[in-house]
């Protein structure tokens, strides 16, 4: 057994340090946690731009996962870009396979012992394109997620990117079976604007399925605002699968806080913290990083959200340059 919880990560190699698998492996060694690096592509870019990225063939995601799944507990997954709707679709079916082993060792325990071998969770950080708007995989990002969002303990996209996810949840495939598995208070501590705050996507219209406030369930007195637009997302988010949402609001620069709102089962929360001037590069990944790496330590969903946004505060406000731009977290 190991020492230290594992987390198997699903990344791309971002040769500038900033981002992708480099954040993720620093931040969760930061929080107690041993990274599993699984790389799903390469790519070419500097702490600004992304230029290329080449997805990893899906048979080699496979083949990188199932030699550490062979030999190693893993208690959490933590999920960046796939590179490619091939990569997403063998993801999900290692999810699958990662979760039909527990749940049979699970029904081979005792019953005192039948928790300890209870699902790995899965944090997906759906990050559809870098600050500038540049492309992070070859396919249609949004529709290539289609298969890991049903899977996702939790999903943490920025404001932006949950519009996007929610509005386009139409076109989404029926969720495939893999195996065994198928397919408010606030807090004033402090994390910044995520990997790809600095350009906001376009707002999905009303042609590309938009999901506005009132059809979600939302109070009257938050339609049109932000909080009302991120928590109906947050809702249709949910009703595609994803048992946590946390959307994240560093897009909305018009404010000088960044509010965090998180959509569970049977809770709702916003943090608030402090924005840091700048940008900065993999922030995004250090936050979905962290948070993974706590719910491998044990902390249930509140307290891994808490501890992990106010680890990337602190890593942002020591931020450092390596160039002109975005600077890079110190992790």
């Amino acid at each position: 057994m190991s020492d230290r919880p594992c987390v198997l990560v699903f990344s791309g190699a971002d040769p500038s340090g900033g981002a992708g698998m480099a954040a993720d492996i620093q931040a969760i060694t930061a929080m107690g946690a041993h990274a599993l690096p699984v790389l799903t592509a390469i790519t070419v870019q500097d702490n600004n731009r992304v230029h290329a990225v080449m997805p990893v063939a899906a048979d080699v995601v496979l083949q990188q996962a199932r030699a550490l799944l062979a030999q190693v507990p893993v208690a959490a997954v933590k999920i960046g870009i796939p590179g490619s709707a091939e990569n997403a679709q063998a993801i999900a079916t290692l999810i699958g396979e990662l979760r039909a082993t527990h749940r049979a060792a699970a029904g081979a325990a005792p019953g005192w012992a039948q928790r300890l071998y209870s699902d790995p969770p899965v944090v997906l950080d759906p990050v559809l394109r870098s600050g500038h708007g540049d492309a992070l995989g070859r396919d249609d990002a949004v529709q290539a997620l289609a298969p890991l969002l049903p899977l996702a303990t939790l999903i943490t996209p920025n404001g932006p990117e949950a519009a996007a996810l929610a509005g386009n949840a139409a076109r989404y495939r029926a969720p495939v079976r893999l195996g065994a598995a198928a397919v408010s208070m606030t807090a004033s501590m402090a994390t910044a604007p995520v990997a790809g705050s600095a350009k906001p996507y376009d707002e999905p219209g009303p042609e590309r399925g938009e999901v506005p406030a009132r059809a979600a369930g939302v109070p009257r007195a938050w339609h049109g605002t932000a909080h009302g637009n991120a928590l109906a997302h947050a809702r249709a988010l949910r009703a595609l699968g994803c048992t946590h949402v946390l959307v994240t609001g560093g897009h909305d620069e018009d404010s000088d806080v960044v509010v965090n709102r998180w959509l569970g089962p049977d809770r709702q929360q916003n943090w608030s913290w402090p924005r840091l001037p700048g940008g900065f590069h993999g922030s995004g990944c250090t936050l979905a990083a962290a948070t993974a790496a706590l719910l491998a330590l044990g902390n249930t969903m509140a307290q891994a959200l808490t501890k992990a946004q106010g680890y990337t505060q602190r890593a942002l406000a020591a931020s450092y340059a390596i160039a002109p731009g975005q600077r890079i977290p110190q992790r």
